[in-house]
Protein backbone atom coordinates (compact mmCIF):
# COMPACT_ATOMS: atom_id res chain seq x y z
CA UNK A 1 0.00 0.00 0.00
CA UNK A 2 2.96 2.32 0.78
CA UNK A 3 4.37 1.79 -2.25
CA UNK A 4 1.62 2.45 -4.60
CA UNK A 5 0.66 5.98 -2.51
CA UNK A 6 4.17 6.77 -3.47
CA UNK A 7 3.90 5.78 -6.67
CA UNK A 8 0.34 7.97 -7.35
CA UNK A 9 1.99 10.87 -5.42
CA UNK A 10 5.01 10.45 -8.09
CA UNK A 11 2.56 10.77 -10.78
CA UNK A 12 1.19 13.49 -9.74
CA UNK A 13 4.20 15.44 -8.80
CA UNK A 14 5.12 14.36 -11.97
CA UNK A 15 1.66 15.48 -13.71
CA UNK A 16 1.73 18.95 -11.99
CA UNK A 17 5.44 19.35 -13.33
CA UNK A 18 4.41 18.96 -16.58
CA UNK A 19 1.36 21.32 -16.88
CA UNK A 20 3.77 23.49 -15.20
CA UNK A 21 5.98 23.11 -18.19
CA UNK A 22 3.19 23.61 -20.84
CA UNK A 23 2.13 26.59 -18.83
CA UNK A 24 5.53 28.04 -19.05
CA UNK A 25 6.14 27.22 -22.48
CA UNK A 26 2.27 28.24 -23.47
CA UNK A 27 2.87 31.54 -21.95
CA UNK A 28 6.63 32.39 -23.69
CA UNK A 29 5.52 31.56 -26.91
CA UNK A 30 2.26 33.86 -26.49
CA UNK A 31 4.61 36.51 -24.82
CA UNK A 32 7.37 35.90 -27.61
CA UNK A 33 4.97 35.75 -30.50
CA UNK A 34 3.75 39.32 -29.90
CA UNK A 35 6.29 41.19 -32.70
CA UNK A 36 6.02 38.29 -34.90
CA UNK A 37 2.28 38.85 -35.20
CA UNK A 38 2.71 42.93 -35.28
CA UNK A 39 5.58 42.31 -37.86
CA UNK A 40 3.28 39.63 -39.82
CA UNK A 41 0.36 42.46 -39.89
CA UNK A 42 2.56 45.03 -41.13
CA UNK A 43 4.07 42.82 -43.69
CA UNK A 44 0.96 41.84 -45.01
CA UNK A 45 -0.88 45.14 -44.93
CA UNK A 46 2.52 46.55 -47.07
CA UNK A 47 2.13 43.76 -49.63
CA UNK A 48 -1.65 44.37 -50.21
CA UNK A 49 -1.61 48.20 -49.78
CA UNK A 50 1.24 50.26 -50.57
CA UNK A 51 2.15 50.60 -53.86
CA UNK A 52 5.23 52.25 -54.94
CA UNK A 53 6.26 54.19 -57.91
CA UNK A 54 9.68 55.39 -57.83
CA UNK A 55 10.54 57.96 -55.20
CA UNK A 56 6.44 57.82 -54.14
CA UNK A 57 4.71 55.41 -52.19
CA UNK A 58 0.58 55.96 -51.96
CA UNK A 59 -2.18 53.43 -50.43
CA UNK A 60 -4.38 51.59 -52.63
CA UNK A 61 -7.97 51.57 -51.75
CA UNK A 62 -9.77 49.99 -54.57
CA UNK A 63 -9.60 46.40 -55.90
CA UNK A 64 -9.62 47.63 -59.63
CA UNK A 65 -7.02 46.32 -62.02
CA UNK A 66 -7.13 49.18 -64.22
CA UNK A 67 -6.75 52.34 -61.92
CA UNK A 68 -5.53 52.88 -58.30
CA UNK A 69 -7.97 55.24 -56.32
CA UNK A 70 -6.25 56.69 -53.17
CA UNK A 71 -7.93 59.01 -50.52
CA UNK A 72 -6.12 61.40 -48.09
CA UNK A 73 -7.41 59.46 -45.16
CA UNK A 74 -5.87 56.39 -46.37
CA UNK A 75 -2.52 58.14 -46.67
CA UNK A 76 -2.86 59.39 -42.92
CA UNK A 77 -3.26 55.91 -42.00
CA UNK A 78 -0.38 54.84 -43.92
CA UNK A 79 1.89 57.26 -42.63
CA UNK A 80 0.86 56.94 -38.65
CA UNK A 81 1.25 53.19 -39.46
CA UNK A 82 4.80 53.15 -41.30
CA UNK A 83 5.93 55.28 -37.93
CA UNK A 84 4.50 52.78 -35.75
CA UNK A 85 6.34 49.65 -37.31
CA UNK A 86 9.61 51.50 -37.42
CA UNK A 87 9.18 52.18 -33.35
CA UNK A 88 9.71 48.04 -33.58
CA UNK A 89 12.16 47.64 -36.11
CA UNK A 90 10.01 46.92 -38.92
CA UNK A 91 9.64 49.85 -41.22
CA UNK A 92 12.35 52.42 -42.52
CA UNK A 93 12.43 56.15 -42.43
CA UNK A 94 12.81 55.73 -46.07
CA UNK A 95 9.46 53.86 -45.77
CA UNK A 96 7.86 56.87 -44.45
CA UNK A 97 9.74 59.53 -46.53
CA UNK A 98 8.24 57.87 -49.24
CA UNK A 99 4.27 58.41 -48.08
CA UNK A 100 5.37 61.57 -47.02
CA UNK A 101 6.90 62.71 -50.22
CA UNK A 102 3.34 61.13 -52.18
CA UNK A 103 1.43 64.03 -49.90
CA UNK A 104 3.79 67.03 -51.02
CA UNK A 105 3.07 66.17 -54.47
CA UNK A 106 -0.53 65.89 -54.03
CA UNK A 107 -1.56 69.22 -52.03
CA UNK A 108 -4.19 71.41 -53.50
CA UNK A 109 -2.87 74.62 -55.10
CA UNK A 110 -2.06 77.63 -52.51
CA UNK A 111 -2.76 74.98 -49.53
CA UNK A 112 -0.88 72.64 -47.51
CA UNK A 113 -3.92 70.21 -47.79
CA UNK A 114 -4.24 67.03 -49.73
CA UNK A 115 -6.62 66.71 -52.37
CA UNK A 116 -9.20 64.02 -50.74
CA UNK A 117 -9.39 61.63 -53.29
CA UNK A 118 -6.68 60.69 -56.64
CA UNK A 119 -7.47 58.56 -59.45
CA UNK A 120 -4.42 57.06 -60.72
CA UNK A 121 -3.94 54.70 -64.29
CA UNK A 122 -0.90 53.76 -66.12
CA UNK A 123 1.04 54.87 -63.27
CA UNK A 124 -0.34 58.37 -63.42
CA UNK A 125 -2.61 60.60 -61.68
CA UNK A 126 -5.36 61.55 -64.13
CA UNK A 127 -7.73 63.34 -61.91
CA UNK A 128 -7.65 64.89 -58.71
CA UNK A 129 -9.99 66.10 -56.59
CA UNK A 130 -9.86 69.97 -55.64
CA UNK A 131 -11.18 69.36 -52.15
CA UNK A 132 -9.83 68.11 -48.79
CA UNK A 133 -10.97 65.95 -46.06
CA UNK A 134 -10.22 66.98 -42.98
CA UNK A 135 -9.63 64.05 -40.98
CA UNK A 136 -6.91 63.00 -44.52
CA UNK A 137 -4.97 66.06 -42.73
CA UNK A 138 -5.63 65.84 -39.21
CA UNK A 139 -3.49 62.25 -39.18
CA UNK A 140 -1.20 63.55 -41.58
CA UNK A 141 -0.52 65.85 -39.74
CA UNK A 142 -0.25 63.57 -36.64
CA UNK A 143 2.00 61.58 -38.42
CA UNK A 144 4.56 63.88 -39.07
CA UNK A 145 4.72 65.15 -35.90
CA UNK A 146 5.04 61.10 -34.56
CA UNK A 147 7.60 61.10 -37.32
CA UNK A 148 10.06 64.02 -36.17
CA UNK A 149 9.99 61.77 -32.94
CA UNK A 150 11.29 58.90 -34.45
CA UNK A 151 13.90 60.40 -36.77
CA UNK A 152 15.72 63.59 -35.06
CA UNK A 153 17.77 64.53 -38.08
CA UNK A 154 14.30 64.91 -39.94
CA UNK A 155 12.04 66.73 -36.75
CA UNK A 156 12.57 70.33 -38.18
CA UNK A 157 11.10 69.87 -41.83
CA UNK A 158 8.41 67.65 -40.62
CA UNK A 159 7.53 69.83 -37.74
CA UNK A 160 7.53 72.59 -39.99
CA UNK A 161 4.78 70.93 -42.58
CA UNK A 162 2.98 69.58 -39.26
CA UNK A 163 2.42 73.45 -38.30
CA UNK A 164 1.74 74.28 -42.22
CA UNK A 165 -1.37 71.30 -42.44
CA UNK A 166 -2.29 72.68 -39.01
CA UNK A 167 -2.61 76.68 -40.13
CA UNK A 168 -4.43 75.76 -43.08
CA UNK A 169 -6.77 72.99 -41.15
CA UNK A 170 -7.76 76.50 -39.18
CA UNK A 171 -7.88 78.59 -42.23
CA UNK A 172 -10.36 76.22 -44.51
CA UNK A 173 -11.49 73.51 -42.03
CA UNK A 174 -13.03 75.69 -39.30
CA UNK A 175 -16.47 76.85 -38.26
CA UNK A 176 -16.06 79.75 -36.94
CA UNK A 177 -19.54 80.39 -35.44
CA UNK A 178 -19.80 76.70 -33.41
CA UNK A 179 -15.71 76.52 -32.82
CA UNK A 180 -15.92 72.68 -34.45
CA UNK A 181 -14.12 71.61 -37.67
CA UNK A 182 -15.82 71.12 -40.93
CA UNK A 183 -15.81 68.43 -42.73
CA UNK A 184 -14.09 69.42 -45.42
CA UNK A 185 -13.02 72.71 -47.42
CA UNK A 186 -16.16 72.67 -49.60
CA UNK A 187 -18.52 72.51 -46.17
CA UNK A 188 -17.61 76.52 -45.92
CA UNK A 189 -19.91 78.88 -44.41
CA UNK A 190 -21.77 79.21 -48.21
CA UNK A 191 -22.78 75.65 -47.55
CA UNK A 192 -25.65 74.37 -46.56
CA UNK A 193 -23.01 71.49 -44.74
CA UNK A 194 -21.14 74.31 -42.54
CA UNK A 195 -22.69 73.09 -39.31
CA UNK A 196 -22.19 69.14 -39.99
CA UNK A 197 -19.59 67.50 -37.72
CA UNK A 198 -18.10 64.35 -38.47
CA UNK A 199 -18.12 62.46 -35.16
CA UNK A 200 -14.46 60.69 -35.75
CA UNK A 201 -12.75 64.21 -36.62
CA UNK A 202 -12.71 64.21 -32.65
CA UNK A 203 -9.05 63.34 -32.19
CA UNK A 204 -8.66 65.10 -28.38
CA UNK A 205 -4.84 62.70 -28.01
CA UNK A 206 -4.11 64.56 -31.46
CA UNK A 207 -5.54 67.76 -30.17
CA UNK A 208 -3.56 67.73 -27.53
CA UNK A 209 -0.24 67.28 -29.33
CA UNK A 210 -1.35 69.86 -32.41
CA UNK A 211 -1.23 72.17 -29.42
CA UNK A 212 1.85 71.12 -27.79
CA UNK A 213 3.82 71.95 -31.63
CA UNK A 214 1.69 75.24 -32.34
CA UNK A 215 1.37 76.80 -28.65
CA UNK A 216 -1.44 77.53 -30.17
CA UNK A 217 -4.67 77.38 -27.49
CA UNK A 218 -7.57 77.27 -30.29
CA UNK A 219 -6.37 73.32 -30.39
CA UNK A 220 -7.49 73.10 -26.83
CA UNK A 221 -10.88 75.02 -27.78
CA UNK A 222 -12.08 72.81 -30.21
CA UNK A 223 -10.63 69.77 -28.75
CA UNK A 224 -12.88 70.75 -25.39
CA UNK A 225 -15.77 71.68 -27.98
CA UNK A 226 -16.09 69.00 -29.82
CA UNK A 227 -16.26 66.62 -26.68
CA UNK A 228 -18.88 68.64 -25.78
CA UNK A 229 -20.63 67.96 -28.53
CA UNK A 230 -20.40 64.53 -28.44
CA UNK A 231 -20.89 64.10 -25.14
CA UNK A 232 -24.80 66.15 -25.59
CA UNK A 233 -25.37 62.94 -28.24
CA UNK A 234 -24.14 60.46 -26.25
CA UNK A 235 -26.61 61.56 -23.42
CA UNK A 236 -29.19 61.07 -25.91
CA UNK A 237 -29.30 57.27 -25.35
CA UNK A 238 -28.71 54.37 -23.28
CA UNK A 239 -26.50 52.76 -25.45
CA UNK A 240 -24.16 55.95 -25.57
CA UNK A 241 -23.42 54.96 -29.08
CA UNK A 242 -22.72 57.97 -31.58
CA UNK A 243 -23.55 58.76 -34.69
CA UNK A 244 -20.91 59.36 -37.85
CA UNK A 245 -22.78 62.50 -38.56
CA UNK A 246 -24.72 65.36 -36.18
CA UNK A 247 -25.87 68.73 -36.88
CA UNK A 248 -23.90 71.51 -34.46
CA UNK A 249 -26.75 74.56 -33.77
CA UNK A 250 -25.68 76.68 -31.23
CA UNK A 251 -25.90 74.98 -28.56
CA UNK A 252 -28.02 72.05 -30.48
CA UNK A 253 -27.28 68.65 -31.51
CA UNK A 254 -28.71 66.36 -33.25
CA UNK A 255 -28.00 63.24 -35.54
CA UNK A 256 -27.74 64.07 -39.12
CA UNK A 257 -30.47 62.54 -41.02
CA UNK A 258 -29.73 59.19 -43.78
CA UNK A 259 -28.00 60.11 -47.20
CA UNK A 260 -27.30 63.38 -45.80
CA UNK A 261 -23.70 62.97 -46.90
CA UNK A 262 -22.21 59.27 -47.05
CA UNK A 263 -24.57 57.08 -47.11
CA UNK A 264 -28.17 55.70 -45.50
CA UNK A 265 -26.31 54.77 -42.08
CA UNK A 266 -24.95 59.07 -41.84
CA UNK A 267 -27.06 58.92 -38.37
CA UNK A 268 -25.93 55.54 -37.08
CA UNK A 269 -23.02 54.35 -35.54
CA UNK A 270 -21.35 53.28 -38.55
CA UNK A 271 -18.19 53.56 -40.50
CA UNK A 272 -16.88 56.66 -39.08
CA UNK A 273 -18.11 56.72 -35.88
CA UNK A 274 -16.81 53.31 -35.56
CA UNK A 275 -13.06 54.40 -34.99
CA UNK A 276 -14.43 56.65 -31.78
CA UNK A 277 -13.48 53.84 -28.67
CA UNK A 278 -9.87 54.59 -30.47
CA UNK A 279 -10.23 58.38 -30.65
CA UNK A 280 -11.24 58.53 -26.88
CA UNK A 281 -9.18 55.90 -25.07
CA UNK A 282 -6.41 57.38 -26.76
CA UNK A 283 -6.96 60.51 -23.94
CA UNK A 284 -7.44 60.32 -20.23
CA UNK A 285 -9.57 63.81 -20.23
CA UNK A 286 -13.18 63.08 -17.98
CA UNK A 287 -15.54 63.39 -20.93
CA UNK A 288 -13.59 61.30 -23.32
CA UNK A 289 -13.46 58.72 -20.90
CA UNK A 290 -16.99 58.99 -19.37
CA UNK A 291 -18.55 58.75 -23.14
CA UNK A 292 -16.17 55.83 -23.96
CA UNK A 293 -17.38 54.15 -20.30
CA UNK A 294 -20.89 54.33 -21.54
CA UNK A 295 -20.14 52.90 -25.21
CA UNK A 296 -18.12 49.82 -23.34
CA UNK A 297 -20.78 48.96 -21.53
CA UNK A 298 -23.05 48.60 -24.82
CA UNK A 299 -20.46 46.25 -26.23
CA UNK A 300 -19.95 44.35 -22.96
CA UNK A 301 -23.73 43.27 -23.19
CA UNK A 302 -23.50 42.21 -26.67
CA UNK A 303 -22.76 38.70 -27.90
CA UNK A 304 -20.63 40.23 -30.90
CA UNK A 305 -19.42 43.19 -32.15
CA UNK A 306 -21.43 43.81 -35.41
CA UNK A 307 -20.56 46.29 -38.23
CA UNK A 308 -23.13 48.93 -37.40
CA UNK A 309 -25.65 50.04 -34.99
CA UNK A 310 -28.74 52.55 -34.77
CA UNK A 311 -27.91 54.55 -32.00
CA UNK A 312 -31.27 52.59 -29.52
CA UNK A 313 -27.97 49.25 -30.57
CA UNK A 314 -29.75 47.55 -33.04
CA UNK A 315 -27.27 46.07 -35.78
CA UNK A 316 -27.61 47.45 -39.10
CA UNK A 317 -25.53 43.88 -40.17
CA UNK A 318 -24.95 40.40 -39.34
CA UNK A 319 -21.47 40.37 -39.96
CA UNK A 320 -18.46 41.18 -38.39
CA UNK A 321 -15.56 44.38 -39.38
CA UNK A 322 -12.00 44.67 -38.40
CA UNK A 323 -12.88 48.65 -38.62
CA UNK A 324 -15.36 48.06 -35.90
CA UNK A 325 -13.15 45.15 -33.57
CA UNK A 326 -10.14 46.82 -33.60
CA UNK A 327 -11.46 50.04 -31.86
CA UNK A 328 -12.84 48.46 -29.01
CA UNK A 329 -10.30 46.26 -28.47
CA UNK A 330 -7.82 48.76 -28.08
CA UNK A 331 -10.13 50.58 -25.86
CA UNK A 332 -11.18 47.38 -23.70
CA UNK A 333 -7.28 46.72 -23.48
CA UNK A 334 -6.38 49.23 -20.75
CA UNK A 335 -9.26 49.10 -18.52
CA UNK A 336 -9.67 45.65 -16.26
CA UNK A 337 -13.19 46.17 -15.65
CA UNK A 338 -13.52 45.34 -19.80
CA UNK A 339 -11.44 42.36 -19.84
CA UNK A 340 -14.02 40.07 -21.50
CA UNK A 341 -13.79 42.53 -24.94
CA UNK A 342 -10.13 41.99 -25.12
CA UNK A 343 -10.70 37.99 -24.92
CA UNK A 344 -13.44 37.92 -27.21
CA UNK A 345 -12.06 40.09 -29.59
CA UNK A 346 -8.20 39.19 -30.31
CA UNK A 347 -8.86 36.54 -32.58
CA UNK A 348 -8.78 39.42 -35.07
CA UNK A 349 -4.70 39.93 -34.96
CA UNK A 350 -4.70 35.91 -35.30
CA UNK A 351 -6.22 35.78 -38.99
CA UNK A 352 -5.26 37.35 -41.97
CA UNK A 353 -6.02 40.76 -43.09
CA UNK A 354 -8.84 41.42 -45.67
CA UNK A 355 -6.88 41.78 -49.03
CA UNK A 356 -10.34 43.73 -50.48
CA UNK A 357 -11.06 46.04 -47.60
CA UNK A 358 -8.05 49.13 -47.47
CA UNK A 359 -10.19 50.45 -44.20
CA UNK A 360 -10.51 47.37 -42.17
CA UNK A 361 -7.13 46.24 -43.00
CA UNK A 362 -5.63 50.02 -42.56
CA UNK A 363 -7.67 50.44 -38.90
CA UNK A 364 -6.91 46.63 -37.88
CA UNK A 365 -3.30 47.35 -38.34
CA UNK A 366 -2.86 50.62 -36.56
CA UNK A 367 -4.27 49.08 -33.58
CA UNK A 368 -2.44 46.08 -33.72
CA UNK A 369 1.25 47.89 -33.82
CA UNK A 370 -0.35 49.70 -30.84
CA UNK A 371 -2.08 47.84 -28.78
CA UNK A 372 -0.07 44.40 -29.04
Amino acid sequence: LGESVKRTRLRFIWFVTILAVLAAILLYTRMGSTPNIKKKIYSQWSKEYVVTKDKLSYIRTTNSKTEDVVLSEAQGYGMVIAVDAAKQGDASSADFEKLYQYYLAHRLKDTQLMSWKQTIKDGKSNHEDENNATDGDLYIAYALIQAAKQWPDKAKEYQDQAQAILKDVLAYNYNESNGVLTVGNWANAESKFYNLMRTSDTLPQQFQAFYELTKDKQWLTIRDNMLSKLEAISADNKTGLIPDFIWVEGDKVRAADADTVESANDGYYSYNACRLPYNLAQSKDEKSQKMLKKMLNFFLSQEKIYAGYTLKGKALNSNQAGSFTAPVFYAANNNMEFRKLVQQNKYLFMQGLPSDNYYDAAVTTMIALETL
